[in-house]
């Protein structure tokens, strides 16, 4: 990691996200920089999940150049999809091809949880059915209880970043349980983050979303002591990462 405050974060994303760019460098400290590298995808569907993973070494020696002090995979349906192995591979081999610690969003999401010691859940994703049944299975294989869901069935994955607030707001609200403790509101393509302390006020507990969770983790692996105001618990309150 080098060693002057300024950091620099590769990130993985999908070629038709459009999201992503703009909310990490609105929301997170300026002592870091972002530069992205595109994995062809534009569908959430098998076929759009094998297009993708296509890319994966390619766009990770791309930031390699780029002398990132991280790299994170922002898409949480692309392990989901996977499954855990998978994951922990992909892990291992962007640390290796970069050079530098690496990130999954779906493990910053189970990590996020742990933090905020939550287990049974809601959860909301833009997702169609069988992106969405792979979702609640990884989950449920890491220990967590899903008590609710609701999935908008979007296969466009440029569209899911054109959803309304209100839209967003209501598909978390649909997910949402009484004896739920968190709600989770996944898809690193849907602007959530403008609307996640309205959504917490009127579920009454915490919202973590899957740009959240990345945030959150990188805040942490940097030893960065900010607190992100505006967009919610998990980043304003900084619970621990789990050790």
């Amino acid at each position: 990691m080098a060693e002057a405050a300024w950091r620099r974060v590769g990130m993985l994303i999908p070629s038709s996200n459009t999201s992503i760019e703009r909310e990490y460098p609105l929301w997170m400290p300026r002592s870091l920089s972002f530069h992205t590298a595109r994995l062809t995808m534009t569908r959430l569907d098998a076929a759009g999940m094998a297009e993708q993973l296509v890319d994966m070494r390619r766009a990770v020696d791309s930031l390699k150049d780029a002398r990132v002090d991280a790299v994170l995979l922002c898409q949480t349906a692309a392990s989901f999809w996977m499954g855990d192995e998978w994951d922990a591979a992909m892990r291992r081999d962007m640390a290796a091809w970069a050079g530098a610690p690496a990130l999954t969003a779906a493990r910053t999401v189970l990590d996020a949880l742990a933090a905020l010691r939550a287990t049974r859940v809601g959860f909301a994703a833009p997702f169609p059915a069988e992106i969405g049944a792979a979702s609640r299975a990884y989950l449920e294989r890491n220990g967590v209880t899903i008590l609710a869901t609701a999935f908008g069935g979007e296969r466009d994955n440029f569209a899911i970043a054109e959803m309304p607030r209100n839209a967003v707001v209501d598909l978390a609200c649909r997910a949402d349980h009484a004896d739920a403790e968190a709600l989770l509101l996944l898809g690193g393509n849907m602007p959530c983050l403008a609307v996640t302390e309205q959504i917490e006020a009127r579920i009454g507990k915490p919202v973590i979303s899957t740009n959240a969770a990345g945030m959150w983790a990188l805040l942490d692996l940097f030893g960065l002591p900010d607190r992100v105001e505006g967009a919610g618990r998990l980043l304003r309150e900084r619970p621990a990462m789990p050790r």
